[in-house]
Formats: C-alpha cells, sequence, structure tokens
C-alpha cells in the first residue's frame, strides 16, 4: 500500500510550482474566459490537500511528514497572493487585441490543465490510500493483545550471530492453556532479516519489532544456543518423539562449514540431546516451516518429560539443569520464577502447530542484494496480528 513518506515532501514542492503556475497563468488570461474551469479545479486540489490533512492526522504514523508538506505549501500563499496582483497589473494591456499571443496562451493553458486534472487524480487516490489505512489502523486496535492474565515469553534459538529459531509461547491462565506461535527467520524486517536484529541492535529492539508483528506485549524471554539445548535434553534422559514422515536431508550443517547427512525414519525414536537438535533444525529436504513445526513438537516432548520426572519435587535435579545451561542461556526469568511457571503451567494445554508461513500471511520475494525473503502478502502486519489475537484469545 502507498503511504506518503518523506519522498512525497520533493513531488509536493513540484505539485505547488505546478499550481503556482498555473493559477499565474489563470489570473493572466481570465478576461479571456479561459482561467475560470483551472480555477476551479485548483480550488479543488486544495481542498483535497486539505482532506488529506485530517485524514493523514488520524492515521498518526504520517502526521509529522504531512504538517512539512503542508509548512511549505503555507509559505507560499503570501507569494502567490503578491504574483497574482503583479499579473493582473503587468499583462491586462499585453494579451488585449494580440491573437497570437492568446492563442498561445490557450494551448498552454490546456496543458496545465491536463496537468491539473492529474495532480487531482493523484490527491484522489492518495485519499483512498489513506481512508484505507485509517480503516485498518482502527481495526488493528482490536487486535493488540494487551491482557495483563496474558504472559507472552519469547524463546530465541540462536545459531551463533543468527536468532534462526523464533518462538513466541503465550500463557492464558483463564483459558489454561500454552499457545505456541513460530515466526520464520527470513522474515523481511526494515530492510534486513529478522533473525540477524538481535546480533545488530539487540534483545529490547528484538523485542519491539515482535512486538510490531504480532501485536503481543513481550517482557520475558530465553535465548539458549545449540550446546545449552542438548545439555537439557540430556539431564532430563532424552525425550521420546513420533516422527511423522521420513527425512533425508544431504546437506546438513557441521561444525566446520560443511554438511552431512542426516536420515531418520517415520516412526516412534528416543532423542538424546544431540539427536533432538539435529531434528529440530533439520530443513533442506523439507522447509523452514516444517522444522517450526519440528520445534513445537520438542517443546511438548520437553515438557511431557519436566512433567514425568516431577522436577519440583527433586530440586537437586532442578539446580542441575539451571547450573548447566546457565552459561548457554541468556533470560530475564530467574531461577525461583521458573519454578514458579513449572508448577502452575505444568498442566496447561499447548497448543503447537501455529506457523506464520507462505500457506497463509507471507509470500517468497527476493531482496536487493539477491536474499531470500519473506514478506507479508497485504503489506503491513495486520491479518498476522488478527490471527495472534484470535489464537490467544480464543
Amino acid at each position: 500500500m502507498r503511504t506518503l513518506n518523506t519522498q512525497k515532501l520533493v513531488e509536493h514542492v513540484r505539485n505547488t510550482k505546478i499550481l503556482l503556475y498555473s493559477l499565474i497563468f489563470a489570473l493572466v488570461v481570465g478576461m479571456l474566459g479561459l482561467g475560470s474551469g483551472i480555477r476551479n479545479l485548483y480550488g479543488e486540489i486544495v481542498t483535497k490537500d486539505y482532506q488529506i490533512s485530517v485524514l493523514t492526522e488520524e492515521v498518526g504514523k504520517l502526521k509529522e511528514e504531512n504538517t512539512y508538506i503542508y509548512q511549505d505549501l503555507l509559505k507560499n500563499r503570501d507569494f502567490l497572493t503578491k504574483s497574482i496582483k503583479t499579473i493582473e497589473n503587468s499583462f491586462t494591456g499585453y494579451i488585449e487585441g494580440n491573437e497570437s499571443e492568446k492563442n498561445k496562451m490557450h494551448a498552454t493553458f490546456t496543458q496545465v490543465q491536463n496537468d491539473l486534472n492529474t495532480l487531482l487524480n493523484e490527491k484522489e487516490f492518495a485519499i483512498a490510500n489513506l481512508r484505507e489505512r485509517n480503516e485498518r489502523l482502527t481495526e488493528e486496535i482490536k487486535f493488540q493483545v494487551y491482557s495483563e492474565d496474558v504472559e507472552n515469553i519469547l524463546i530465541i534459538g540462536k545459531n551463533q550471530n543468527l536468532t534462526d529459531t523464533i518462538i513466541l509461547a503465550s500463557v492464558n491462565p483463564s483459558l489454561e492453556t500454552i499457545t505456541l506461535i513460530s515466526i520464520p527467520r527470513d522474515l523481511y524486517v526494515n530492510g534486513r532479516k529478522i533473525n540477524s536484529i538481535y546480533a545488530s541492535y539487540g534483545i529490547d529492539k528484538f523485542k519491539r519489532d515482535i512486538q510490531m508483528i504480532t501485536g503481543l506485549n513481550i517482557e520475558k524471554y530465553v535465548i539458549f544456543d545449540f550446546a545449552a539445548f542438548e545439555k537439557i535434553i540430556d539431564i532430563l534422559g532424552g525425550i521420546d518423539l513420533y516422527v511423522r514422515n521420513d527425512i533425508y536431508d544431504n546437506r546438513f550443517p557441521t561444525v566446520n562449514n560443511g554438511y552431512t547427512v542426516y536420515l531418520i525414519e517415520k516412526g516412534s525414536h528416543h532423542f538424546n540431546g544431540k539427536d533432538a537438535l539435529n531434528y529440530a533444525r533439520s530443513r533442506k529436504s523439507t522447509s523452514d516451516f516444517d522444522r517450526s513445526k519440528r520445534q513445537h513438537q520438542v517443546i511438548q516432548a520437553v515438557r511431557v518429560k519436566l512433567k514425568m520426572l516431577d522436577i519440583l519435587a527433586d530440586l537437586d535435579k532442578a539446580i542441575e539443569i539451571f547450573e548447566t545451561v546457565a552459561g548457554g542461556v541468556d533470560t530475564n526469568i530467574g531461577a525461583f520464577e521458573a519454578l514458579y511457571y513449572m508448577n502452575n503451567y505444568q498442566n496447561y494445554v499447548i497448543e503447537s502447530g501455529n506457523i506464520i508461513s507462505t500457506e497463509n500471511f507471507l509470500y517468497s520475494s527476493t531482496s536487493v542484494d539477491g536474499q531470500y525473503i519473506l514478506l507479508p502478502k497485504t503489506g503491513d502486519y495486520y491479518q498476522i496480528k488478527q490471527y495472534v489475537s484470535n489464537l490467544i484469545k480464543e
């Protein structure tokens, strides 16, 4: 969707000049009967400009840019008034009785009138866009989930400097549910892939961007690396999973930046830490979205194992987990707070398989430097916020 932006300021200066010249011409030949139509067009365009101003203020984000444009228009008002008077005095005697100049002026006015009609159409298109955007923003407010009851935890899996696993766990105590929502690492946000934002700007910026995309207020986060992930699974004694489909990945990454073959057959499996990590990472023979579903499956299995072991009754085991993974985990959730979560949320239903993907709200594209990226189909995050809101509230 097109919106007014800073580049429009340059265009608006050009448009202001067109208005200036056309108004001067209109006044010059007003006594010839040629300027009335153009003056009417000018009046319509000024009216459209005013409508754009009102709509833009309602949108909010574009208000400042619109102010700059109108400051430019206001600065030219005095100049227009003075120019009109000067032209009226200078050209009245010259044009009277000069048929050749009248014909030239008529041709010029025809061209100016066409330019003004084009400009008027642009104004009407801008108004329609602003109205649509305003309606969207009004609707979007409904999909901001800022309930005090709902707690949103951002779970991030880090591979060196890239956050290739991005999962939101939204806890709704009133419904006793934990909703898992995956955001793809290739989503393009503000000129870069979302998986690079944490390394470049830190966790606060990363949380704000996730909040902008989903509408969820995010306070808590957990960032873990691969080593910590493996250790957690191993301390628990492994996890049990059912692999839904055969996986054959001949380009599975190794620690030395090479590739190996990862193969696993459909059926029930008991995974240690390394096995679980490989299962959660493989994607070359499937897709990043399938990988996200497998990551949800691993989280479900870990929760089941924690419940089976009754970690809360075995504080030594709980302390071992925290001490072992402390070096590979960055979080603002304290140890006692984590125990509180485990105790209070252990019987909540986990709603998994919620993946933001090309099957619903995104489409594949290529960045200017040739990177594979994902973009929202609507040009904004309205549908994603609506989807997330419905998931959390249902």
